[in-house]
């Protein structure tokens, strides 16, 4: 059944009609958030982590939920999106400095068989590059590339590959070439974060079982996470098991792990310290009778603090 579109004023009634209450926010105030800083399907997909009343009397409302909560939860989406996607971008700088290195130093590779045998595996990947033409900034190199039959360096192709297509060129090279430092199995839940932080989905509203999701671990964040004795395995299989959560902590993992400019992995340790430890906990009172927010802060807080210490160098 359609669902009627509501004025700012419907909507804050429709939130009391489900026992949203209004504590710490006034209802003038919630009104003016939802006219200029979020709009109600957006923020009220927070409540998703909150439990609602099994008595018939209340059925559909919620237990414990203020409208401060769902503001607080889409501010602190907001700020993991931007953390995020600064560095997810890390990460791809990374990756394709690292691959050229290696590239380099490879006597058995000249830079264009890789990238004939990339293109040739998948014909749509020409057709991929050919859409470029006429509106990306490589456009030029394209064009020029494509009139002398696609022959790319590889110095050259992974300048005009999108993240997702660069990923399949990088787990090519190091199915080929191999190399104790490969992160092939973590950059698609890289990439997924990247995506949805691009698109300004909603990442925490989400942390409430069920998942629609069935996450495969790779063996070498399972045998990272047993090394860290202050959390139970219970937790880590639990937590783990979320979607957002696993792809977040693959995402440190491989940021601690590759980044190997020190500039640039102090200030993205910094700005996720600054995030989890500081602007988290800034209305930690709003979440202390929520299990599952709080697990969940804990369970992530914990093992970010162990990996950035542990590869901080």
């Amino acid at each position: 059944m359609k669902k009627p579109k509501l004025t700012i004023e419907e909507q804050i009634e429709d939130m009391k009609s489900k026992n949203i209450t209004f504590q710490y926010v006034s209802e003038k105030e919630a009104a003016d958030f939802l006219r200029h800083n979020n709009y109600y399907f957006k923020l009220k997909s927070y409540g998703k982590n909150y439990e609602k009343y099994r008595i018939p009397a209340k059925a559909g409302q919620y237990v414990n939920l203020d409208f401060s909560y769902l503001q607080e939860l889409s501010t602190l989406d907001m700020h993991l999106r931007k953390l995020i996607l600064s560095m997810a971008l890390d990460i791809e700088h990374a990756l394709k400095t690292k691959i050229l290195f290696d590239l380099s130093n490879n006597a058995d590779e000249d830079g264009y068989s890789i990238v004939q045998k990339y293109l040739d595996t998948d014909y749509t990947r020409r057709k991929d590059l050919y859409d470029k033409i006429g509106n990306s900034a490589a456009s030029d190199l394209i064009r020029k590339r494509k009139e002398a039959d696609d022959s790319y360096a590889m110095w050259e192709i992974v300048e005009v590959l999108s993240f997702g297509k660069f990923i399949d060129l990088y787990q090519l090279y190091y199915s080929i070439y191999k190399s104790p430092e490969d992160y092939s199995s973590f950059l698609w839940s890289v990439k997924f974060l990247r995506n949805a932080a691009a698109h300004n989905n909603c990442l925490l509203n989400s942390l409430k079982a069920p998942y629609h999701i069935t996450i495969h671990k790779t063996k070498e964040i399972q045998t990272e996470l047993a090394k860290i004795k202050t959390i139970s395995q219970n937790q880590k299989e639990k937590w783990m098991s979320n979607p957002v959560i696993h792809d977040f902590i693959c995402l440190v993992y491989v940021y601690v792990r590759l980044i190997k400019s020190k500039g640039m992995k102090q200030k993205g340790i910094s700005e996720l310290n600054e995030l989890f430890t500081n602007r988290m906990s800034r209305h930690k009172i709003y979440f202390e009778k929520n299990d599952t927010i709080m697990e969940s802060y804990r369970f992530v807080s914990k093992t970010i603090s162990y990996l950035c210490n542990k590869y901080r160098k």
